[in-house]
């Protein structure tokens, strides 16, 4: 009480006394200054020869690791307390260092940029990698100074007691005057680390943000929050004039000098420095340091985002951290002002009141994603690097779903505990991608059933990465191209029907996953509804070229399951490498393993047992945990090959902790054909069920006509019969059975030996038993231009060369836009209009793209693509009765 009553009192003996002081630019505010005091009281119990003692001079090092145990992930095992601040110790194992298993006895000197010899003690195991414990404390000892200065700033700020403000200043004081001697240094796990000699300009890579002064990421090396503390503590009577001057210049403006030497980088690390740009800005009263940042803000949204608003990386963590990131940059700029008379030298512009809230549309768009990618239970669509195990509020969003410039569709069935959705990958690599082109996952009862691991640090990492880890195909035992700006590695929507709750389907290609190997490798995915409770998947993969082609079904990442058939199986192997081949794996996140040769990741598929396919056969997942479910996989590819039955690691529920990765396991189904320039069509259905089947029947109809990979489908389920027909080649007529389609997918649904119903997309007949179906097939043509409400055009659209049908007929259904450069992408259609003798094709959206006069066309998105070449349109229409 005593405690309470004295900070009461000193807080409204503080509010009349700081009225006549400046107040900071950034406020805190402290909901429980006893509270806070009570974790400052060993800071405040030290003295200040204790503090100068405990203060590191000699830059830190954050990534060291254990070498006595491997617990934890990325080296991130060891830790710090105040209470013995000249050890550290291991987080899982107890193990404090260094001691006499462990001396740092060698010693690693540099010169600093102030002239001193530094020495930097080190223990280094039989392969001569360094452990540096005694720089790792620094580093640890560093932050936690830090954030003490903080605190006792915003205990000053709150109750006005000088006490607070003097240690607070003592620690920032301490840091401005050791910060000029910190040595740059190179800090990555796993890999060895390299201290620079000071008395060198740039000794490292200039444009390697890894090399940092403060922090271990030059990313985060302006002094974010001792910017803040002296904010708060500038007014008091704590800091000197000569203190003020040392802790401005030679630490501040010093660090903000050190990062500028860097290129602007446009990553999803940029809004992470940019706070500090304008904390030092603002505090600091340096405009330059403002303008900066708002032309790096511009260059990052404006550049950095696909025209559906995802992030360039096409994870939704990263999206989530550059997002919120630009929302914090922007929440911070609100409201500055420059100088009475500034004008900025560079941009020519004075910012009075500054407001950036509506001047980036595409950050609206960019807000409405990350709900687009989240299952219907809540948690996160994993795609690429995205921590699987996010879990927010459920969406009340349902129905398809298509992010076209990302590369990304969900196709969606049923509602609450029935839901069903199918998603389809098509996203190139451009950072922290997986090799995952055309991979899908399923979600179905209450689950994720069919999954993709996401992210990790683990040493399981490179597994995670691989193309043997997601629901696609591999070929020739390689992974799949992984892209980037230079060989990017996107595939090509070619197909989406929103459809209704009986039929929708997409269709990608994935031509760039494997250049030179494969002329076809492409995937149609095709949901239908049974009834609100009951729905499926066709799945259709077709690859041509390669000597060898393995799809690949993970079961669910999340609980334990199994993977059970009727087929007769028998021991392949402890792993899915050949026989007699030994792999070295990983020790850490970015080691490198060795399988003699061989693609790694068969090294991870464990337990394998095999079967000979000579008929079509049927699997099933099943997951544990509630709701429970299960998938059965129905095969109806050409009955040959291998089909491998196995267990691997899912990475997830091991929580980042090398030590448990191998004991969490998932099922996997991996059906491997072997020839000379193969080419498979993968027919599958996937039955999602609450553990009782409702597929009475799965056949693949023989064709009377058709082209390579066209297929019939004949399914049944008590009453009622579907028969789906798919063909490559719209222009073939594809018969089975006495049905005849002419076009992409033609769907036909009886009851009780009646036709019902009907749907036929991208063609002019489906036909059967006398009822026909007649459609418009597939309008194509050239784009002549486009238009932009953003660029004060009146719609959003094509002007194109076709003439189609005016007016709403085209409403809701999609275009694929062929760009002169081979990529496409996917536009909702809203209707069609006629002017000027001109057609206008009006998009729901921005076509986001530009043609000029001599037919150059820009993205004017990320991945910012110009080329010269026709653009064309094909539009596949959906009819249905």
């Amino acid at each position: 009480m005593l405690l309470c009553s004295t900070l009461l009192s000193l807080a409204l003996l503080f509010f009349f006394a700081r009225t006549a002081k400046a107040e900071p630019v950034f406020p805190s505010h402290v909901n429980h200054p006893d509270q806070l005091l009570e974790r400052l009281q060993p800071v405040l119990a030290l003295s200040e020869a204790e503090l100068l003692d405990l203060i590191p001079e000699r830059a830190g090092l954050f990534f060291v690791g254990c070498p006595n145990c491997n617990g934890g992930a990325q080296e991130g095992q060891i830790s710090w307390s105040l209470d013995k601040p000249h050890e550290v110790f291991c987080k899982y194992c107890d193990m404090r260092y260094p001691n006499d298993k462990f001396p740092d006895t060698k010693i690693l000197e540099v010169k600093n940029p102030v002239g001193q010899i530094q020495k930097y003690p080190y223990w280094e195991d039989e392969t001569g990698y360094r452990y540096f414990f005694r720089a790792k404390g620094w580093f640890l000892a560093r932050a936690f100074f830090a954030n003490a200065a903080y605190d006792l700033a915003k205990l000053y700020h709150a109750t006005g007691d000088s006490t607070f403000a003097q240690r607070s200043a003592f620690i920032l004081n301490r840091f401005a005057e050791v910060y000029p001697g910190y040595c740059v240094h190179h800090d990555l796990p796993f890999r060895q680390k390299i201290i620079y000699p000071g008395d060198q300009d740039f000794p490292y890579p200039v444009t390697d943000y890894r090399a940092s002064k403060w922090d271990w990421w030059a990313y985060m090396d302006i002094p974010e929050n001792l910017i803040y503390t002296y904010d708060l503590i500038r007014e008091s009577d704590a800091l000197t004039a000569e203190m003020k001057a040392r802790i401005e210049n030679n630490f501040f403006h010093a660090s903000l000098t050190f990062v500028r030497n860097y290129p602007p980088a446009l990553t999803n690390m940029d809004p992470t420095l940019l706070r500090g740009f304008i904390a030092a800005g603002r505090v600091l009263s340096e405009p330059d340091y403002i303008h900066d940042t708002i032309d790096r803000i511009d260059r990052l949204i404006e550049g950095q985002f696909f025209f559906d608003g995802m992030w360039r990386e096409g994870a939704i963590s990263y999206h989530n951290q550059t997002v919120g990131g630009l929302g914090q940059l922007i929440n911070r700029l609100a409201g500055y002002s420059d100088p009475d008379g500034y004008t900025h030298p560079k941009d020519g512009e004075h910012y009075s009141n500054l407001d950036l809230t509506e001047r980036f549309p595409i950050l609206q768009k960019a807000r409405k994603v990350p709900v687009l990618l989240r299952y219907p239970n809540g948690r996160v669509v994993p795609t690429h690097d995205t921590w699987a195990n996010e879990q927010r509020d459920a969406p009340n969003n349902t129905g398809p779903m298509l992010l076209a410039a990302m590369g990304h569709a969900r196709l969606d069935l049923g509602k609450g505990e029935n839901q069903t959705q199918t998603y389809l990958h098509f996203s190139g690599g451009y950072g922290h991608q997986h090799a995952d082109l055309l991979s899908l996952t399923l979600f179905a009862r209450g689950q994720e059933r069919l999954s993709d691991i996401g992210y990790t640090h683990t040493r399981h990492r490179v597994w995670t990465l691989s193309t043997l880890s997601h629901n696609t195909v591999t070929v020739n035992g390689e992974d799949q191209n992984f892209g980037s700006m230079n060989h990017p590695s996107d595939g090509n929507l070619l197909l989406y029907v929103p459809g209704d709750d009986t039929f929708q389907a997409i269709e990608a290609s994935g031509d760039r996953a494997y250049p030179d190997i494969t002329s076809t490798y492409r995937r149609t995915l095709i949901q239908i509804g049974l009834s609100p409770e009951q729905n499926y998947t066709v799945d259709l993969f077709a690859v041509s070229g390669g000597n060898r082609h393995e799809y690949t079904l993970v079961g669910d990442a999340n609980q334990d399951g199994t993977l059970e058939t009727d087929l007769s199986t028998t021991k392949y192997g402890d792993t899915l490498l050949p026989p007699g081949v030994q792999a070295t794996l990983p020790t850490g996140e970015s080691v490198k393993g060795d399988a003699e040769g061989h693609n790694l990741g068969y090294a991870y598929i464990r337990n394998v047992q095999q079967t000979t396919i000579s008929s079509p056969w049927t699997a099933t997942f099943t997951s544990g945990g509630e709701p429970k479910g299960t998938v059965r996989v129905h095969s109806l590819t050409q009955p040959d090959g291998t089909l491998y039955l196995a267990e691997a690691p899912s990475v997830r529920r091991a929580a980042e902790d090398d030590t448990k990765l191998d004991s969490i396991t998932m099922p996997v189904l991996l059906y491997r054909r072997d020839g000379n320039n193969l080419s498979t069509l993968f027919a599958t259905v996937l039955e999602p069920t609450s553990g009782k089947a409702f597929l009475d029947s799965v056949e693949r109809l023989s064709l009377e006509a058709g082209s390579e990979h066209a297929i019939a489908l004949k399914i049944t389920s008590g009453e009622t019969t579907d028969y789906i027909l798919y063909s490559p080649d719209p222009q073939r007529a594809v018969s089975a059975a006495g049905i005849t389609l002419t076009g992409r997918i033609g769907f036909i649904r009886e009851r009780n030996g009646r036709v019902e119903s009907q749907t036929l997309v991208g063609g002019t007949s489906l036909e059967k038993d006398g009822t026909q179906l007649e459609g418009s097939g597939i309008f194509s043509g050239d784009i002549l231009s486009t238009l932009r409400k953003s660029s004060e055009d009146t719609v959003d659209g094509l002007v194109v060369d076709a003439n189609l049908p005016e007016g709403d007929e085209l409403a809701g259904q999609t275009v694929i836009i062929h760009d002169g450069a081979g990529f496409t992408y996917g536009h909702e259609i809203a209707h069609v209009i006629h002017q000027d003798n001109k057609t206008v094709l009006v998009l729901a959206d921005d076509p986001g793209f530009e043609i000029d006069t001599e037919n150059n066309s820009r993205l004017l998105f990320f991945p910012g693509r110009s080329w010269t070449g026709q653009n064309r349109f094909e539009i596949s229409t959906t009819v249905q009765k």
